[in-house]
């Protein structure tokens, strides 16, 4: 999604795709905080928080990797080389949910996996918000 936002508009300088990286990036910070803050208070346990936060850094992290890697090094006017990045970027993003999920899984038995997967979605769904806003 990030993707059609950004890279529908070719005409776009590096610093305004910067720009609409790090709004998109502040929408979900601000919505994963919102429902780490509202599952908190809701169940009264650090660990909600705790979780509720691993789900806010397991969304943001890949968009912001995925950002990295589709925008390096530029714009590109050949379609194929933006498509090239953009299978790369996409393929790093997946493949970084993957390890980043299996690890808070694997290593952190207390999780809360409704606040962790409740905050994932609702940061996610700042795509969207995103998209409104833009």
């Amino acid at each position: 999604m990030l993707s059609c936002m950004i890279q529908s508009c070719p005409m776009i300088s590096n610093h305004k795709r910067a720009t609409i990286v790090s709004k998109l990036v502040k929408i979900q910070l601000i919505m994963g905080l919102i429902a780490t803050v509202a599952l908190t208070a809701y169940r009264h346990s650090a660990n909600t928080a705790f979780s509720g936060i691993a789900g806010l850094f397991l969304a943001i992290v890949p968009t912001v990797v995925y950002a990295k890697i589709a925008f390096a090094n530029h714009l590109v006017a050949a379609p194929g080389v933006a498509f090239a990045r953009h299978k790369k970027a996409m393929l790093s993003r997946f493949l970084l949910n993957l390890a980043l999920f299996a690890i808070v899984l694997f290593l952190y038995k207390k999780c809360d996996y409704v606040a962790l997967f409740a905050t994932y979605f609702i940061t996610l769904a700042g795509y969207w918000v995103s998209l409104v806003k833009s």
